[in-house]
């Protein structure tokens, strides 16, 4: 097994298609198939399955994927480091952060950090835990921002406290619902989910707990500005945090309606792989992250 192959292999993934792996890679055709050829016949298994739709990964394709990003992404962090030290190139911190918080948690940061250390490439990356978790495992972020449930399992990261909130209900300016204070009277509303239905959102653990079916209608949105402009133009409701509402943007198209009984807690924590020591730059960013979080939210709050 090559570092070469595992690279024709994460290529063809994200190509869909040999051609484009090729072009990806800039190599010739008979080169990549070659190459996977070579890795299959290493691991004696096929990993990709050819069909008149395309091409697709088998199920061991889709095993080894994320293992073969893990690999690129230590080697190229080693090279980084390597190349930081020999000082020839700049530092490079990938981050995730959970969309219910980050366009009011991360401006901030970003304005402080870019001034401390502006020989560092930074890509922000925004999601919820199931797109975040599986970039961090493979590598792909240095640590994501995510916010869980206290029940949810973590096992492979650790997880650092950073802040404890609710989130609340947000409609239009004017939203017909506005002086709704019980969530039965939001039934029949068209929400817009951030996390997958059937993952134990909060959305969906609170209706369950009331003993209402979540809304068929219910959309999944994990684009915080896509959320707001959608919540702006129509008459569905979301969850935000609080602080959200606080955004100038924010305040003057949306309004809360804030229900008797509270959501339940949510912790923002900060997400590292557990067999992954951050390098100083990524700590440097993570730690930052954890002061604004803290000032904002405030531990326990």
């Amino acid at each position: 097994m090559q570092l070469a192959q595992l690279r024709v292999l994460c290529a063809i993934a994200e190509a869909g298609s040999i051609r484009g792996a090729a072009r990806k890679l800039s190599l010739s055709q008979p080169s990549v198939t070659k190459s996977l050829r070579a890795l299959e016949q290493d691991l004696d298994v096929m990993l990709v399955s050819r069909s008149s739709q395309g091409i697709s990964l088998t199920e061991a394709g889709k095993a080894v994927l994320p293992r073969a990003r893990a690999v690129q992404a230590e080697v190229q962090k080693t090279r980084d480091e390597v190349d930081r030290l020999a000082g020839r190139a700049r530092t490079s911190v990938s981050v995730g952060v959970a969309s219910v918080i980050g366009a009011w948690l991360v401006p901030p940061v970003l304005a402080h950090y870019g001034r401390e250390h502006v020989d560092t490439a930074l890509r922000v990356v925004e999601g919820t835990q199931e797109t975040l978790l599986p970039m961090l495992r493979d590598g792909s972020l240095d640590f994501a921002v995510c916010l869980r449930l206290e029940q949810e399992a973590t096992r492979g990261f650790t997880v650092r406290p950073l802040a404890r909130f609710r989130l609340t209900v947000v409609g239009r300016k004017g939203h017909p619902l506005r002086h709704a204070r019980a969530l039965q009277e939001l039934q029949g509303a068209h929400w817009i989910m951030t996390r997958p239905r059937g993952r134990g959102g909060v959305l969906e653990q609170v209706f369950a707990s009331e003993g209402l079916e979540l809304p068929a209608s219910a959309a999944e949105c994990d684009s915080h500005s896509i959320k707001v402009s959608t919540l702006a133009q129509s008459d569905a409701l979301a969850l935000v945090g609080r602080p959200m509402l606080g955004e100038p943007s924010v305040a003057a198209l949306l309004q809360e309606i804030p229900l008797a009984k509270p959501f339940p807690l949510l912790t923002a924590g900060l997400y590292t792989r557990s067999d992954i020591r951050l390098a100083p730059a990524a700590r440097d960013l993570a730690a930052a992250i954890g002061v604004e979080c803290r000032k904002i939210l405030r531990l326990n709050a």
